[in-house]
């Protein structure tokens, strides 16, 4: 017999012999039973703005570019756990374009694990990288984001503000947007 053979035997004894069938397994309370709870899906286009601050605001107006430029893209979304309470716990992908308005061409992704209430106050905090293809360059930031979804009629309008904490000073953006699904 095997070495795993016999751990398993033994565990087997050690828990009673047989498993236990359906009509001998103890009750589990109601409150303690998984449940499955519907999920929405809350993906759709966003848009808004970008501010930029110390030196990185300097080093766009020494190039002539503004401290701010527009953000358009789309967010993806995941309910990775929804409780009873209307609680959810997210996974969220952000993909957005900006600066086109300044004749650049910034390309961003973040992904941000998330919190939403049932009220639609939320908050997330992930990692976010940025692609310049005007000076081919890369940065990356640790975003911190809060918001609210609200109800306007038969559709949800989410409004977030997100902190991009990186080396040259903080960015802030302002977004806005739909639900789509």
């Amino acid at each position: 017999m095997s070495r795993a053979a016999l751990i398993l035997a033994g565990a087997a004894l050690l828990v009673g012999g047989a498993p236990l069938s359906a009509q001998n397994r103890p009750e589990v309370p109601e409150e303690h039973r998984v449940k499955k709870l519907p999920r929405q899906s809350l993906k759709g286009p966003r848009f808004g703005f970008t501010t930029f601050t110390g030196d990185v605001a300097e080093r766009r107006e020494s190039a002539g570019l503004e401290p701010i430029m527009t953000q358009f893209g789309y967010q993806f979304e995941n309910q990775v756990v929804s409780l009873q309470s209307g609680n959810r716990a997210l996974m969220e992908v952000l993909v957005p374009f900006g600066g086109l308005e300044q004749g650049e061409y910034n390309f961003s992704l973040a992904w941000l694990a998330g919190f939403r209430t049932e009220a639609g106050y939320e908050f997330g905090v992930g990692p976010n990288g940025n692609f310049n293809y005007t000076s081919g360059k890369w940065t990356t930031s640790m975003q911190v984001a809060a918001g609210a979804t609200v109800p306007l009629g038969d559709i949800y309008v989410p409004l977030n503000v997100a902190m991009g904490l990186a080396k040259g000073g903080p960015r802030v953006t302002a977004l806005a947007g739909w639900i789509v699904g």
